[in-house]
């Protein structure tokens, strides 16, 4: 959808979607890697009506992650079918590293493997496996690369959320907290003085009462 051969703009292919889910009142999901990304965004209408759901890869600087991707590593020794089950925990951090934490890489890893040893009718599956039918450093570190840039798309920042508040006219929050309490310190910055511009007789712009005033029926002699 994204490499379009026209000149058509890339927002009228998500605006075809919108279309089609306001009249069929159906969700419509977009699963993909992080060139998904490109339809982030396109316009407020759009920003508005979709949800970003964020399937990350596995981190080893968040011990909570590097729990569930050893707990990972048990499902699959229990899963292979093999009569000595492979002891896949002891090498999770070599398995970390070539497969930079994504867990349908490993998958296709071992899967890999496993063909190589029901190919010689071998009962276990070795480190000597593992190692033939890794990704190279280069492929992971090409991985590793786009992971990280689409991670940070993702991210948001303090300077970002900085920068929203200074254009919604709002006093910065270094702290980065969610912003609920307002700060005692902080004064709210008085808004610049107006000038007038207006020439003589020229009224100011103010809104005008419309409808018929209530008042208008309050006695029913007047009606």
């Amino acid at each position: 959808m994204a490499r379009m051969g026209s000149g058509r703009r890339l927002s009228a292919q998500l605006d075809v979607i919108k279309s089609l889910a306001n009249r069929t009142k159906t969700v419509h999901v977009l699963i993909g890697t992080y060139e998904l990304l490109a339809f982030r965004n396109l316009s407020g209408q759009l920003s508005r009506r979709s949800v970003d759901i964020h399937f990350h890869r596995y981190r080893v600087d968040d011990p909570a992650d590097t729990k569930a991707f050893r707990t990972v590593l048990r499902s699959f020794e229990q899963q292979l079918p093999l009569a000595q089950p492979p002891d896949l925990v002891n090498e999770w951090e070599y398995l970390y590293e070539r497969s930079i934490g994504c867990v349908g890489v490993l998958k296709d890893w071992l899967l890999r493997g496993l063909v190589s040893a029901s190919r010689r009718d071998a009962c276990v599956l070795t480190v000597r496996d593992l190692q033939t039918h890794a990704l190279s450093v280069a492929q992971c570190d090409k991985m590793l690369a786009e992971a990280l840039e689409g991670e940070n798309v993702l991210s948001e920042s303090a300077e970002a959320r900085n920068r929203l508040r200074s254009r919604l006219g709002l006093s910065s929050n270094p702290s980065g907290e969610d912003g609920l309490a307002a700060d005692q310190a902080t004064s709210t910055p008085s808004p610049p003085a107006r000038t007038n511009s207006l020439k003589p007789g020229q009224r100011r712009p103010n809104r005008d009462p419309v409808g018929i005033p209530e008042t208008l029926y309050a006695n029913p002699s007047t009606v």
